[in-house]
């Protein structure tokens, strides 16, 4: 004999949560999970955005370093540096007297002049060893004791017409020396086989 079904619990009262019934109401779900996978698409949008946005630049750059006239277009193993242009200094070119003696072009009146007036030079350079290479044998250190003695700067002499005949001439000289008026006489030998040469000179103040 089978037992009876139990009717309806009649104990319930109003107010008595705990033994409310459920009524079939499913459990409740976990959210974690959820707000994990949001976050996670999230991280993955926002860096496909910052990996285009990336790519982009870098695309502009190129393009911006390839156009024409550009000058980091040009290779740089290329690339020649421009050469600066410094200014040079010229120094004034200064003209000393030789000291070798000068060849003398003829002999007589017109080379002793043309003696004379190559020692005057000398003379008003007061180059005693310029001096001294137009002077006659024995006569070397004479010239520059004379010019020693007798010239000092400022100094500006020049010759006249010479008088006598070979082998001895004699030059006047007239003009300045130690900044005072000088006249004097310059005496030129010829005496072959030797060519023309200075015996010696001499110079006085006159006032």
């Amino acid at each position: 004999m089978s037992t009876p079904p139990s009717g309806p619990n009649y104990s319930w009262q109003p107010g008595d949560y705990k033994s409310a019934p459920t009524y079939g109401q499913p459990p409740r779900k976990s959210r974690a999970g959820l707000i994990i996978v949001l976050i996670v698409l999230l991280a993955l949008v926002a860096l496909g955005a910052i990996g285009v946005l990336a790519y982009r630049l870098v695309s502009d750059s190129r393009i911006s370093d390839k156009e024409p006239g550009s000058a980091a277009s040009a290779p740089a193993g290329n690339a020649k540096p421009t050469p600066v242009t410094r200014p040079t200094a010229t120094r004034a070119t200064v003209v000393r007297p030789t000291t070798a003696r000068p060849s003398v072009p003829s002999r007589g009146a017109a080379g002793a002049t043309d003696l004379a007036r190559r020692f005057v030079i000398q003379l008003n350079a007061n180059n005693s060893k310029g001096a001294a290479a137009f002077a006659c044998k024995g006569s070397e250190q004479l010239i520059p004791l004379l010019m020693r003695t007798l010239v000092g700067p400022p100094t500006k002499l020049t010759t006249g017409t010479p008088t006598g005949q070979a082998p001895t001439f004699v030059i006047p000289l007239s003009g300045t020396s130690k900044g005072a008026t000088v006249t004097g006489v310059l005496v030129i030998n010829q005496l072959d086989p030797a060519p023309l040469c200075v015996r010696a000179f001499q110079i006085t103040t006159t006032r």
